[in-house]
């Protein structure tokens, strides 16, 4: 199998460099790396050019990560199509790993990824912690009714190129993040199977669009507009192949309710979504954590608790908890160490880019 490697980059010229660097030394006999850059304003062209000869460079009119993607995947060969974050790494091993798992019907491989900080140093965790068992149809099922999966961000999968082909046909022109769009697509189009050797990095940074060091309000918000966007494109790709998907996916998504509850908690008066009450939303995530077979019990025990405790805390702890939640290097040594039995909880949401 040939692999493409697509880098689409905007503004990350302190990473991109070794982004490009660890595709090219990726073992494996057949590979094709694709740079396609979207409009940077910084100085990524002169560390682009700097692999001119070794890579395929494109510079291009700004796109958004969906429309850089298409651009290079378009121009792309491989059998197998991994999109390479511009701010992460791959490992040598990756593609040998990925081939002693792939068959006919995969639409992707997942794995995990090691955390890194801004220089590359390992923070000393991976993510995510993926399900006992690695059984396709059972994480469909579980998806179909609940539009929630164990899933790595964008670098940490191996797509098929039919796969691609077929999810990119179906995207909407809306849509911006290529990773919502095969995240989303990926258990319903095919078989979803899982390495749980690590082999990417995922970098935390001040930049990274979806990583918080911080409460963001924004975030959440910008975090809840996706999710309606890959509700629309689940339900609709669900009625078009009449799958028997949940009528109500974000009413049941783990992923998305945990990015409601904590968009809720810290500031009520921009949440967008009338009608939400603080029981109410509790009520949900503890009931959607029940049905959520991908997690084991304690994992869900652990994610209830911190639901009612975040409800049950003064203000000044309670935006402690949500940081904590969803800014694990924010955490305290503590902290980290008593989550350390339970990291499942750092990954378990509704398909996105992370």
């Amino acid at each position: 199998m040939k692999l493409s490697v697509i880098i689409a980059n905007h503004n990350y010229r302190d990473f991109v460099g070794a982004a490009i660097a660890s595709a090219l030394a990726i073992d494996w006999p057949e590979i094709e790396v694709i740079i396609v850059d979207d409009a940077s304003t910084d100085d990524s062209k002169s560390v682009i050019n700097g692999f001119r000869g070794r890579v395929a460079v494109h510079f291009r009119p700004k796109s958004h990560q969906l429309g850089a993607h298409m651009f290079g995947f378009e121009r792309s060969k491989g059998d197998v199509v991994i999109l390479l974050d511009a701010d992460d790494l791959l490992e040598a091993e990756v593609m040998r790993e990925v081939s002693k798992v792939w068959h006919p019907g995969v639409s992707k491989v997942q794995y995990r990824m090691n955390l890194i900080d801004a220089d590359g140093r390992a923070l000393g965790t991976a993510i995510p912690q993926f399900p006992a068992t690695n059984d396709p149809k059972k994480l469909r099922r579980t998806f179909l009714r609940t539009m929630s999966y164990t899933t790595p961000p964008g670098s940490g999968n191996a797509y098929s190129r039919e796969f691609v082909r077929r999810a990119y046909e179906l995207a909407p022109e809306t849509m911006r993040w290529s990773d919502d769009v095969l995240l989303t697509l990926a258990p319903i189009m095919g078989d979803v199977v899982t390495v749980r050797k690590p082999l990417a990095r995922y970098r935390i940074h001040a930049a990274n669009d979806g990583t918080l060091r911080s409460l963001d309000a924004n975030k959440f918000r910008n975090r809840l507009r996706q999710d309606v966007e890959q509700a629309g494109l689940f339900s609709g790709v669900c009625h078009r192949l009449r799958l028997p998907a949940t009528p109500d996916p974000l009413g049941r998504s783990l992923g998305h309710l945990q990015y409601r509850f904590a968009s809720y908690l810290v500031e009520r008066s921009a949440h967008p979504i009338s009608g939400d009450t603080l029981p109410a939303l509790v009520y949900r995530l503890a009931s959607s954590a029940l049905i959520y077979s991908q997690l084991r019990l304690r994992d869900r025990a652990v994610l209830i608790t911190w639901a009612i405790a975040c409800a049950l805390a003064p203000r000044r702890h309670r935006n402690n908890l949500v940081l904590w939640r969803f800014a694990p290097t924010s955490r305290p040594r503590a902290i980290r160490k008593l989550l350390g039995a339970f990291s499942s909880l750092r990954s378990t949401r509704l398909p996105s880019q992370a």
